[in-house]
């Protein structure tokens, strides 16, 4: 039951040209646990998984093939080093780039919108009050 509570959404991205399927991280992300940070850097394809077996195998799981991987501070507790690894993976949602906007109906420019009106006032002569 656990396990279904905490799965997340996890984004793929290319690197260079869009050919293909996803194959990396869609952009720099960096997770923390404990004193372990990791921060994922996207590959090009065929690169393969550069980083710890722990941080290959949680890679493999998420479905990503090409990841430059750089970690800090005590890395053999391995725990902390995976869960840093999946807070970076989280954050591959957090950030919204122009694909994930919601598209938006512009409406129409008060001109354009007011042109009736605006013609009509045009033409209109003004009246004489000196008579």
């Amino acid at each position: 039951m656990a396990a279904k509570i905490n799965l997340i959404p996890i984004r793929r991205g290319y690197w260079g040209s869009r050919l293909g399927l996803p194959h990396t991280v869609p952009m720099k992300v960096t997770g923390k646990c404990g004193s372990v940070s990791v921060r994922l850097i996207p590959a090009p394809r065929g690169t393969g998984i550069v980083g710890s077996p722990t941080t290959k195998k949680l890679m493999a799981f998420a479905g990503i093939a090409d990841v430059f991987s750089a970690s800090s501070g005590h890395t053999k507790t391995r725990g902390n080093s995976m869960k840093a690894t999946f807070a970076a993976l989280g954050q591959t949602y957090k950030f919204l780039t122009p694909d994930l906007w919601k598209v938006t109906a512009l409406p129409p420019a008060p001109y354009q919108e007011f042109s009736d009106y605006l013609m009509m006032a045009k033409t209109k002569k003004p009246e004489n009050k000196e008579e």
